[in-house]
């Protein structure tokens, strides 16, 4: 089955769910960033890579408003889930990890290796 491609309908759909469970500004801050990170998510074709792009770009470029991070995680969560995997990490290492690619610590390469070592099978 052909994967869908990444659209700013669903990324915003996503970042408005998150923010009506739990809270947040909703809102696109920069939608010429998000049209980038789209363009560049269908230009990939490893879905890790995919997924390291959208979480990476998301949690470090801010698009939205508020819920950035929360945002990032499920995008690419969603993307590995539509290619048969998931990311098995405890709460604590999923927040940890958000914080850090947030603050710049964090590369699309090294994102990708942690999405990599985290990956199961669905």
């Amino acid at each position: 089955m052909p994967e869908s491609p990444v659209t700013s309908d669903k990324l915003i759909e996503i970042h408005h769910d998150i923010i009506q469970d739990y809270g947040g500004a909703c809102g696109v801050r920069d939608e010429a960033t998000l049209d980038h990170l789209i363009y560049q998510v269908n230009r990939t074709k490893s879905c890790k890579r995919k997924a390291a792009i959208i979480l990476h770009g998301i949690a470090s470029d801010h698009p939205f408003v508020d819920g950035n991070k929360r945002t990032a995680f499920v995008a690419a969560e969603n993307i590995l889930k539509n290619c048969g995997y998931r990311i098995m990490a405890t709460d604590d290492e999923m927040v940890s990890f958000m914080i850090e690619v947030a603050s710049y610590l964090h590369t699309r390469d090294s994102v990708e290796a942690w999405i990599k070592e985290k990956l199961e099978l669905a």
